[in-house]
């Protein structure tokens, strides 16, 4: 037997110490009544003692492992051990437990094994005067022996799968945390109270004065960061994608400490609960860089229909007069070739300009990012 082993197996069912629970305490009162024994225990054996997972007539936490009856299991050969009289077996007589309280008679367990094959402890019943179990009774105390186990195994799954939930819970929220922008959930009650599930940190980008406490004890504070000309058209719709649970989308802008102006678009998807209630999950996504090239491609295409209508329009009418004029002569030649470097001069100019901004622009931008 490989005892570091079966401490190891032991330790992973994380029992030692726990508070009573409600299904072994059963299992050993039922022992008690099958065997007719005063005395009944669910004992597991650790390095140096036998701790007592349920007990059923006596007031006992654990005993020293050299002292109990237990470890005689350990070989996991037995399917039960039974001691008719403890007074007169030489291996037992002089043990303080029968001596002294709960001054045992007789012994009889069936092992507790985990599902790698090692025996953790004992379901045993107990009597302070000698007995004997027939064939039923000692049938019944190793099939009670065997639901010991399958609650032990049972109990041990949900803590590792409670465990893994937390554990994948945290990473998701680690993950959340990190993702560029702002990922929620929030619910809507009918009188159209907002209360925030989850909030991912990302909150604190949108202004320096918002937190995760802040938003999750009083929700509508966002509002109060919205630019003033956007809060009633985003109130407004809002509140027909709720009455008609349609896919929401809004962009708006928010107005920093420094009076700089951000812009942002709302994503959400609002599903009906129970009752009257409406939960929300969304986005929100910071596309100042969106509208600030939204700003420049409108401002080109203006400096391009006024700035370069001027060349043109000397080009148009250079050439009419060249049409409806059949009498040029080499003066008036060379002359019209010079107005028409000119404009060819000033178009390349404009567009050079042109092309050095938006070079500027895409730096800033990436520097930004």
């Amino acid at each position: 037997m490989d005892e570091f082993a079966r401490l190891e197996d032991l330790d992973s069912y994380e029992i030692l110490g726990t508070d009573p629970e409600k299904q072994f305490d059963e299992i050993t009162h039922l022992a008690s009544v099958i065997c007719n024994t005063p005395i009944s225990l669910i004992s597991l054996i650790d390095k140096d003692r036998q701790w007592f997972k349920s007990v059923y007539g006596i007031d006992l936490k654990e005993t020293p492992k050299e002292d109990g009856f237990c470890h005689y299991l350990l070989d996991g050969i037995s399917p039960l051990f039974e001691v008719e009289n403890a007074v007169e077996d030489s291996r037992f007589k002089n043990s303080p437990l029968v001596e002294n309280f709960p001054h045992i008679g007789f012994y009889a367990g069936a092992p507790i094994k985990s599902s790698s094959g090692h025996v953790l402890g004992a379901l045993c019943v107990i009597d302070q005067k000698p007995n004997k179990l027939n064939n039923n009774q000692k049938k019944a105390l190793e099939i009670l022996a065997k639901k010991t186990t399958d609650y032990l195994n049972i109990r041990k799954a949900l803590i590792n799968q409670r465990r893994s939930i937390e554990f994948s819970a945290i990473r998701l929220k680690e993950i959340l945390d990190n993702t560029p922008g702002v990922i929620f959930q929030f619910t809507i009650n009918k009188n159209f109270e907002i209360n925030f599930d989850f909030i991912s940190k990302g909150i604190r980008e949108v202004h320096t004065d918002l937190s995760l406490e802040q938003m999750k004890k009083e929700p509508k504070i966002f509002l109060n960061y919205i630019h003033p000309e956007d809060v009633v058209e985003f109130r407004k719709s809002m509140r027909k994608s709720a009455s008609n649970l349609s896919s929401y989308k809004f962009n708006f802008r928010v107005v920093s400490n420094s009076e700089k102006i951000k812009w942002y678009k709302l994503r959400a998807t609002p599903k009906k609960i129970e009752g009257r209630k409406m939960a929300w999950f969304g986005t929100l996504t910071n596309i100042s860089g969106i509208m600030e090239y939204e700003t420049i491609l409108e401002q080109i295409t203006y400096d391009i229909s006024h700035v370069i209508r001027k060349p043109l329009t000397t080009l148009l009418g250079l050439n009419e007069h060249l049409r409806n004029n059949s009498k040029l002569t080499e003066d008036d030649l060379r002359e019209y070739a010079d107005m028409f470097n000119i404009v060819i001069d000033e178009l390349d100019i404009f567009t050079r300009k042109i092309d050095q901004f938006y070079q500027l622009k895409v730096v800033d931008h990436q520097n930004r990012i």
